[in-house]
């Protein structure tokens, strides 16, 4: 009788300290990024009309390489630990960060996949993608020009 109020009670603790540990972590998400921002995919104009929430899926996951046009594709991304980063990979690929490094790090490490160019800031990265025909990226703001174009993956 009395290991078994024992073993409720340490139940109790655990569940209250995972309980614990889930908020502190909700919460550590949510501010440290913008909630209501939304994300853009930027790509160039032609290979923009072939992207539907898989396929982005599918890219940024590295599982597909190439475009329709057998060209390689080049993801430019942001560090990690950028805000507009963890949006990206929360809202569109429906991953953390971290889930997503580990899905480059396996397929880069077996030499089936290009590691990711990282740029330091959005500008950067607009740069890179209007610079590289078969780049895409994201913006935190819609871009629309002659060479690039963003949409919002619902």
């Amino acid at each position: 009788m009395n290991l078994t109020v024992k073993r409720t009670t340490s139940a109790l603790c655990l569940w209250k300290c995972l309980v614990l540990s889930l908020s502190i972590f909700i919460h550590t998400i949510s501010f440290s990024m913008p909630a209501h921002a939304k994300v853009w995919v930027v790509s160039h104009a032609k290979q923009s009309a072939q992207l539907n929430i898989n396929t982005i899926r599918s890219i940024f996951s590295l599982r597909q390489k190439h475009w329709p046009d057998g060209q390689m594709i080049e993801l430019v991304v942001m560090d990690n630990n950028a805000p507009l980063h963890k949006q990206f990979c929360l809202d569109t690929l429906n991953l953390f960060p971290y889930q997503l490094s580990r899905i480059w790090e396996r397929q880069i490490y077996t030499g089936t996949a290009v590691a990711p160019t990282v740029v330091s800031s959005e500008q950067a990265m607009l740069e890179s993608i209007k610079n590289n025909p078969n780049a895409i990226g994201y913006a935190s703001q819609e871009v629309n020009n002659e060479a690039l174009h963003s949409f919002v993956v619902n």
